[in-house]
């Protein structure tokens, strides 16, 4: 199953959720009436005059609407307050459940190595870096990524598969997560936690009212109404069992089968079948196995790698069993191995042994196929190739795009001239109008950027994201502005600095305030005609040296996307904000329509048969705007190579 097939899956799933949600909030609304018209049939001295119960009910018309317009509000405004509480990204749900924040300076070996496994799996996706996070007080072996988009995910792990996996084992636990955030199953479980809580909310508050009565002791002129108060209780949670119950259902209906298919491709992403599977076999060897101790545990436990919970299991179990998750894996699996498996801490090794370059070069056969099957996805020798390219890059510029306070200098860095006279032209002109701060930093930085391979720019900017997000949105917001300002100071404004920009906005607009709800209404691919068409003319130009040649390359890729006739070419002048706003447009689309889109759009890059580093950059900002993410494509030297067509 490849990438848009897993997003069309998890739309799918979204659609189910709900249906789930709206099928649970209705027979809560039947059982909180049945429970009022209950405690009023107590009360009324009219019940026995009505022929039949029915009868009764009829004539109560505002009790019925009160209770059901009362419990829909609780029920929706406790999904609402959660989902708002979950708005700044995937650290939030980190951070509840006691996640300490893993600075991109720690010297604990541990961390490092947990570092350096994140960092080479994003920069071989083509995803900015998430935050990464530890549960310290967990001593059970277990992980999540929490988070609505790439851009504001966060990978978390708990200190018992720290100190106990192996650096495989743990690349293994980190890949089945990547493959939530990478396939759209990350998204779905972060809105899952909002669902769900709107549904236990009322036993939530039925409990407390109960627990807050009996620390109380009243007077016997209170008696009666601390036993109406204690009722009121007891409804609640009589009525928020039926919640917790249909919670428990939801999440089993949601999640268990996506968990088959992260172990798959975490298999995939590494080819080492023994990485995921010994980290599942550890788990299911140790006696606390996956348990997290956290208060908080039971309403992420379907984002978990294994079960954290410690009720449910069965029928309304989160993950298929671990035995027979394993078993898939790996078929020689006998579990009589797990009785020898001892868990002690071990050292973590943070160097890491290099493959070969995975990033086709120009020998290469490659074809629109290849590509495609790329998005989304990882390899052994791509995550090679990233730890290499991570490596390429100059030791001081991995600590300044690490630091919090020097990252944003670095963003403005790269985006400036390289020549030493047009670039201290730019700083001039910037004098006043930079984020605070960074003025005192940014010729230095850009006097050590200025070397760094303009094939390495990206990657750089992917290591520094868990840095920018520690800024304020106002500051991101400012930080995006100056460096769209600087890339067209010096009037060459080309697709090397607009994917730059635009993966910049992209990313810091999403980490600044992550969209939790997706479009309602998704336009067929022929009512966006126009704004595909300008997507190819400006590609199609970015890649040919003459407009005779950029003229075929886009009658190319829009007769493999849209058939005859092709739109005329043109690219208007300036281009950018027109193609900004189609782009925001394209996004819309469903997956199957981004896949046709995407593949249209690589045959007009490769129609000449030749790779230039603009267009390929260019690619990867269009297919993040998209959500479609790429990883590195481009041969590291130069900035053109001939390829091979298949």
């Amino acid at each position: 199953m490849n990438f848009f097939e897993h997003q069309q899956r998890a739309r799918r799933r979204t659609w189910l959720l709900a249906a789930l949600f709206a099928a649970a909030t209705a027979v809560t609304l039947l059982l909180a009436n049945g429970v009022v018209l209950a405690v009023v049939a107590v009360h009324a001295r009219d019940l026995h005059e009505a022929a039949t119960l029915g009868q009764w009910i009829a004539a109560r018309p505002g009790t019925v609407i009160a209770t059901s317009l009362c419990t829909l509000a609780v029920v929706g405004g406790a999904s609402m307050l959660r989902m708002a509480s979950l708005a700044s990204g995937g650290g939030a749900v980190a951070r509840a459940l006691g996640g300490v924040y893993v600075d991109s300076e720690t010297r604990d070996p541990r961390k490092r190595q947990l570092l350096n496994v994140v960092e080479e799996m994003a920069i071989a996706a083509g995803v900015p870096v998430p935050d990464v996070y530890v549960l310290e007080q967990e001593r059970g072996i277990n992980a999540f990524a929490a988070g609505f988009t790439a851009s504001d995910a966060a990978i978390a792990v708990t200190r018992g598969a720290l100190e106990f996996l192996t650096r495989d084992e743990l690349q293994g636990v980190i890949a089945h997560e990547f493959s939530h955030i990478l396939n759209g199953d990350m998204r779905l479980n972060t809105r899952l936690i909002g669902v769900v809580y709107g549904l236990v909310f009322i036993g939530l508050t039925g409990r407390m009212i109960l627990r807050g009565l009996a620390r109380v002791r009243g007077s016997s002129r209170q008696g009666g109404a601390l036993a109406a108060i204690g009722a009121a209780g007891l409804a609640l949670t009589v009525i928020g069992y039926l919640g917790t119950f249909f919670g428990a259902m939801i999440r089993a209906a949601v999640a268990r089968q996506r968990e088959y298919l992260a172990d798959a491709s975490a298999v995939q992403f590494t080819r080492n079948p023994q990485g995921i599977a010994g980290a599942l076999k550890k788990i299911a060897a140790s006696p606390l196995r996956a348990v997290l101790q956290s208060t908080t545990a039971e309403e992420v436990g379907h984002m978990l790698i294994a079960d954290g919970r410690k009720m449910f299991a069965g029928f309304f179990a989160t993950h298929p069993p671990i035995l027979k998750r394993i078993k898939t894996i790996d078929p020689r699996f006998d579990p009589a191995e797990l009785a020898a498996i001892r868990l002690v801490p071990l050292t973590p090794v943070v160097e890491e042994t290099r493959g070969p370059d995975g990033i086709p070069s120009g020998r290469d056969r490659i074809s629109p196929v290849l590509l495609l099957t790329s998005i989304g996805a990882l390899s052994e020798d791509g995550i090679a190739a990233a730890a290499r390219t991570r490596d390429e890059i100059p030791d001081s510029l991995r600590r300044v795009a690490r630091s919090p306070a020097l990252a944003p200098a670095l963003v403005l860095a790269l985006a400036l001239n390289r020549e030493p006279a047009e670039r201290s032209r730019q700083l001039a002109r910037l004098t006043g109008r930079l984020p605070d701060g960074l003025a005192p930093h940014l010729e230095a930085v850009a006097t050590m950027a200025a070397s760094l391979d303009a094939a390495h720019r990206l990657a750089l900017v992917e290591l520094a994201f868990p840095a920018l997000r520690r800024r304020s949105a106002e500051e991101l917001e400012q930080l995006v502005a100056a460096v769209e300002e600087i890339s067209r100071m010096d009037g060459r404004f080309d697709a090397l600095d607009y994917a730059l920009t635009r993966l910049l906005r992209v990313h810091l607009t999403e980490a600044a305030a992550p969209q939790s709800t997706p479009p309602m209404r998704r336009p067929k691919l022929h009512a966006l005609r126009a704004e595909a068409a300008l997507l190819f003319a400006v590609v199609a130009r970015a890649g040919e040296r003459d407009r005779h040649a950029a003229h075929r390359a886009y009658e190319a890729g829009m007769r493999t996307l849209l058939g005859n006739p092709v739109p005329p070419f043109a690219v208007p002048e300036p281009w950018t904000a027109p193609l900004d706003r189609a782009l925001a447009r394209l996004d819309a689309l469903a997956p199957d329509a981004k896949r046709a889109l995407i593949e249209a759009l690589i045959v007009t890059i490769l129609h000449d048969r030749e790779l230039r580093l603009g267009e390929t950059e260019l690619l990867r900002a269009v297919c993040a705007n998209l959500h479609c993410p790429v990883p590195p494509i481009a041969p590291p030297a130069g900035n053109a190579a001939r390829i091979a067509v298949a």
